[in-house]
């Protein structure tokens, strides 16, 4: 059998597991599919049954992560995302790298980690995932501001973490373990300067190409041609940026996607053709997240799992709890500010809907052996990952529920 068939073989019986779990759970309304996919995927790992497909970075990266972006930017609700952005920019800009430097300090304790590999750890393991979250929210009638909040959160934050971890990386490279260089002023303000010029260099490339294709597609009447285009925008940034211009590839893509369905009316005013391609890359996204989750349990090594369960718990927790510390106290700061406060239970949402999954399954994938040097940085994110998707995934239904914002038609307590 040709490696093609092979792989080609995988895929379908990827697919037909994932088609089983659907008819499974589609009469439950407080399941959530993405959670029981990746617990399913852990059972195929239990087995050991291989499917035949290798997980890796570029995989994720390059091939599958650009259609989930792009497919939540193209839906996204553009008016609500406005409103939304000073929360927004303050959970990325503020929170983000908060969280990658509390939690890089408390790894040094909890694991045993040096400072740099703890920061490159944090860096990994805390940006949320997209496509769990967008998942989620397709399932569960939450909130639209609250959904576009932590849904633009997600998206926003895995560009600006991975080039976080980029940065961290190359520095860890050069000096060999060492971030002493970073403690310093300058190397700070550099490291903050680097971060922006790539992050927001990224973003800019994007905004301007969506814009231009934005203008494209209105006169359009070819729905192939508007798919077409898009295909080539959401890739083509995410290229450009990352791999010849050095700049982020998924922020690219978040702009492109944002300004490309940034409609008068948010939406309103689609063509037919545009609608069209909304449902296409709604279900191309679907069928990518479907392999993703089943390959991301099955990927697991249960032996490694059993031998670094304190590890894996200990870092979930922390996860947690870091996500705690910042959320709060930057909302509580925010509320002072805002015309519409966020609500205390809004906040409990915000916190518990911060899943861990794809892209930094997709990160750790890209360490390099001669970083890790042995250390359980890839089962330690994994454990992660499969434990932040089913856990929280499966209790989203009751925390709603404890929350009162399950079936809520307002959000002012």
């Amino acid at each position: 059998m040709s490696s093609h068939i092979a792989t080609l073989s995988s895929v379908l019986v990827v697919l037909g597991i994932a088609l089983v779990v659907r008819l499974l759970v589609r009469n439950h309304a407080h399941m959530a599919y993405a959670s029981v996919l990746v617990a399913v995927g852990l059972g195929v790992a239990v087995v050991g049954t291989d499917f035949g497909i290798e997980l890796t970075s570029d995989l994720i990266l390059y091939l599958l992560l650009p259609t989930i972006i792009f497919q939540g930017t193209l839906t996204i609700n553009v008016r609500e995302l406005r409103h939304d952005a000073p929360v927004i920019a303050v959970l990325t800009l503020v929170g983000l790298p908060l969280a990658v430097v509390l939690l890089g300090a408390i790894g040094t304790v909890a694991f045993g980690f040096e400072l740099g590999i703890s920061l490159l750890f944090a860096a990994i393991v805390l940006p949320t995932d997209p496509a769990a979250v967008l998942s989620l929210f397709e399932e569960f009638d939450i909130e639209e501001w609250l959904a576009v909040t932590i849904e633009g959160e997600s998206l926003l934050n895995d560009g600006v973490a991975i080039v976080i971890f980029s940065s961290l990386l190359a520095t860890i490279q050069a000096t060999d373990r060492s971030v002493a260089d970073l403690a310093t002023l300058s190397g700070i303000a550099g490291f903050a300067v680097d971060v922006a010029v790539v992050g927001g260099g990224g973003l800019a490339l994007g905004v301007t190409v969506g814009y231009a294709a934005h203008q494209l597609v209105r006169r359009l009447t070819d729905t192939m041609a508007v798919l077409l285009t898009t295909v080539v925008v959401a890739y083509g940034s995410f290229l450009v940026a990352e791999h010849y211009l050095h700049l982020s590839g998924v922020l690219a893509t978040v702009g492109a996607g944002v300004a490309m369905g940034a409609h008068g009316e948010t939406h309103a005013r689609m063509s037919d053709p545009e609608h069209t391609v909304q449902e296409v890359w709604s279900t191309l996204s679907f069928l990518v997240t479907t392999v993703l989750y089943v390959l991301i349990g099955s990927a697991t090594t249960t032996a490694e799992f059993v031998d670094d369960w304190w590890l894996i718990l200990t870092a979930t927790v922390l996860v947690v709890v870091v996500r705690v510390i910042t959320i709060y106290p930057l909302m509580s700061s925010m509320n002072l500010a805002l015309d519409q406060p966020v609500p205390l239970r809004c906040q409990h949402i915000m916190v518990w809907g911060g899943l861990h999954t794809v892209v930094p399954v997709a990160l750790v994938l890209a360490v390099p052996d001669s970083i890790a040097r042995g250390l359980p940085l890839d089962t330690m994110v994994f454990g992660v990952a499969i434990i932040s998707i089913v856990v929280q995934g499966l209790l989203m239904p009751t925390v709603l529920d404890l929350t009162g914002l399950a079936d809520d038609s307002g959000v002012d307590a």
